[in-house]
């Protein structure tokens, strides 16, 4: 995998700046007019969900290593819906158990708060274990989704499974280095929070190239494409 990459290809297009600022004003809108039963927001969520999947498409196709134009609303929506959907159901296992265990939580408070502490601390560990599992799964899920161009794809959970298995240790890097993108995303709340809207968006590039290397490597077709590259 070629990590610098990931984190410098932004800056290889000659539109960075443009395609990163249209990503700050669709936050930013969606951010102002949240108010509105939050959908402005959820929908600048999808959209540079959407936005993130094309990313990972060109990587995984071998693409042009260039930022996707802002065009095709539509199409980004429905692959940020997708991408949403691929999340809550693989979320759902601790979606469950959260449920399940909020009722025992709930009686034992009202008779024993350390019981009550109990069954929050186990839900709480289980919450982080699981999250750790979601991150090593959905890079694998949502790059097998993007190259069949097929939802359901995603959803072939022993298949999902056995890639991130056996290629632990590429999805561990994706998964460490997906997290420093987030920490880049978060350095920008230190300018007045209004740094937030670029480096958030650039902490989604970042992870989603991430995701589209990932899923070359463990399949093994960066291999193909780069014998492909020689061969032209």
């Amino acid at each position: 995998m070629d990590i610098g990459k990931a984190f410098s290809f932004v800056f290889d297009d000659d539109q960075w700046i443009t395609k990163i600022l249209i990503a700050a004003a669709i936050l930013a809108l969606g951010i102002l007019f949240s108010w509105v039963l939050l959908i402005p927001l959820i929908l600048a969520g999808l959209l540079l969900g959407g936005y993130g999947v094309e990313i990972t498409r060109r990587v995984i196709n071998g693409g042009i290593p260039v930022l996707p134009e802002w065009d095709n609303w539509s199409d980004l929506l429905v692959d940020g819906v997708k991408v949403w959907v691929i999340g809550i159901v693989y979320a759902l296992p601790i979606i469950i158990v959260s449920a399940c265990l909020s009722i025992p939580i709930s009686i034992a408070g009202e008779n024993s708060q350390e019981v009550s502490s109990a069954f929050s601390a186990i839900l709480s560990c289980l919450s982080v274990l699981w999250g750790i599992v979601m991150s090593l799964l959905l890079p694998a899920a949502i790059a097998h989704f993007v190259a069949e161009d097929d939802l359901g794809s995603a959803f072939h959970f022993v298949d999902v499974f056995n890639l991130v298995k056996n290629n632990f240790s590429t999805y561990l890097i994706v998964l460490i280095m997906s997290w420093v993108a987030s920490l880049i995303g978060g350095l920008g709340l230190i300018v007045c929070g209004v740094g937030w809207l670029v480096t958030y968006p650039y902490a989604t590039f970042v992870t989603s190239h991430l995701y589209g290397q990932g899923y070359l490597e463990a399949t093994g077709r960066s291999a193909q494409l780069a014998v492909e590259e020689e061969l032209a």
